[in-house]
């Protein structure tokens, strides 16, 4: 039971990471490695959170920032 308990929150981190992955490929448009409130209006979702999630208050997204 240990074991797939284990193996389900791999899985599960592996989807996150997967997914995080995926969200800065499809609104980085500048290619920068990073999300701009510009870049993040795009997403109804993202824009309506990315204060809170911009830590530094940078402008900008991060991927650590996107797996907060």
């Amino acid at each position: 039971m240990k074991k797939l308990v284990v193996v389900t929150s791999l899985i599960f981190a592996s989807a996150s990471v997967i997914a995080q992955d995926d969200l800065l490929e499809a609104l980085d448009t500048d290619n920068d490695g990073r999300i701009s409130l510009e870049e993040a209006s795009a997403d109804a979702a993202l824009s309506s959170v990315f204060t809170e999630l911009d830590v530094n208050k940078d402008g900008y997204l991060s991927a650590s920032e996107l797996e907060n």
